[in-house]
């Protein structure tokens, strides 16, 4: 049975102490229990917290509005999140699940979801997504950029070995993008641009192992999901770089 935003929030307190996108995720629990058939309106969230009889919420006009404030907020995070649609049939606001909405059951898939736009998959070399998303999904930041970067590196010296050159696995990190994409003899450099364009490309690879694959492979640097994502994309451009040549 589908519970009462009362029944999971008995303290006001806890209710708004929420930022709107997790609020936003209880409310699609919620929600099945209060749907009709032309959707649902935010006024039965707010009877369920302040009902005329039975449990309720203490009748402080203050709290309330905010009550109401947060209500609102959560559900204007869904509908900007395409989970959430004003019925189009219905001339008052009525809500109801969008097909992407109607996928998502609980918080939890709510916060998967959530991550999973932080880090965009269709921005990702498909290496990167088998091997690497999952890292980030489940929160293992670190290691997903770690990995991703170790996948750089594979590709390269794949690469560059495939198009005659001999780098020894001994050969890692910042030495092995220096040789693979040497200005002059580099198996991966590209010489239709000009030497300075070229080394600026080892500098680019020769930076992304430093700051990028080192710290990670060798400390807890806790990056933040949103700084973690970027660098993996940005992993995912070198790897691009390095199939087109």
């Amino acid at each position: 049975m589908t519970q009462t935003l009362l029944q999971i929030f008995p303290d006001p307190k806890d209710l708004l102490a929420l930022e709107p996108e997790e609020l936003g995720g209880v409310l699609l629990e919620v929600v099945p229990g209060i749907m009709q058939s032309a959707g649902f309106t935010e006024t039965p969230l707010v009877d369920q917290l302040y009902a005329v009889n039975g449990p309720s919420y203490p009748n402080n006009h203050q709290v309330r509005q905010q009550v109401i404030m947060a209500i609102a907020e959560a559900i204007n995070w869904l509908v900007n999140q395409g989970l959430l649609m004003l019925n189009p049939t219905q001339s008052a606001q009525w809500y109801v699940l969008t097909r992407r909405g109607q996928s998502l059951k609980n918080r939890t898939d709510v916060e998967t979801y959530r991550k999973g736009k932080v880090l965009p998959v269709e921005l990702l070399q498909p290496i990167l997504v088998k091997k690497v998303r999952h890292l980030f999904m489940r929160g293992d930041h670190d290691t997903a950029v770690f990995q991703a970067f170790k996948e750089v590196e594979v590709a390269v010296r794949k690469a560059a070995n495939a198009k005659g050159a001999t780098i020894p696995d001994s050969v890692v990190g910042r030495d092995l993008m220096r040789q693979a994409f040497h200005i002059d003899t580099g198996a991966l450099r590209n010489n239709a641009v000009i030497p300075a364009e070229r080394d600026a490309e080892v500098a680019l690879f020769v930076g992304a192992m430093g700051h990028a694959k080192n710290p990670t492979g060798h400390r807890d640097v806790n990056l933040a999901p949103q700084e973690a994502a970027r660098l993996i994309v940005f992993a995912s451009y070198l790897l691009s770089i390095v199939e087109n040549r």
